[in-house]
């Protein structure tokens, strides 16, 4: 199998508009996969005015709220000058099985963006036998 088909991928935050003092979050089982990275685009900021949003990390045995723990620091106040993919490799071997992620945006009136995330499961211990089983994808293979 070709490598890049071996990847599982799935759409984390379908992409939103945020408005100031917003925040999105969402978990990813990471369940069976031993690598997964996490593609955030985020859109140019509205003006020179804005601050880019804070990006948190997290990680659980389990999906209560309360149990995720910080896994990288927060990336704040990312700059938005022009549109930013922001980009998380995460090795999930000897780590919690539930990913979080979270966005918040900043509190000035401008602080407002478009967000969307996506997931990709890598070194599964199984690889993907379908398109259908590669993901939230549409995928073609030529």
């Amino acid at each position: 199998m070709i490598e890049s088909q071996r990847a599982i991928d799935e759409v984390v935050i379908d992409n939103q508009a945020m408005t100031s003092s917003a925040t999105v979050t969402a978990n990813l089982d990471t369940s069976g996969s031993s690598y997964v990275t996490i593609r955030i685009l985020l859109s140019k900021e509205l003006n020179t005015n804005g601050v880019g949003p804070t990006i948190s990390l997290l990680g659980s045995d389990d999906t209560v709220v309360t149990n995720f723990a910080t896994i990288v620091a927060d990336k704040a106040a990312v700059t938005l000058v022009a549109a930013k993919e922001v980009r998380y490799e995460i090795d999930m071997r000897g780590k919690k099985r539930y990913l979080r992620l979270s966005i918040s945006t900043g509190t000035a009136t401008n602080d407002n963006i478009s967000v969307g995330a996506v997931a990709s499961k890598t070194m599964n211990h199984e690889d993907p036998n379908t398109t259908t089983e590669m993901g939230d994808d549409v995928v073609t293979i030529v």
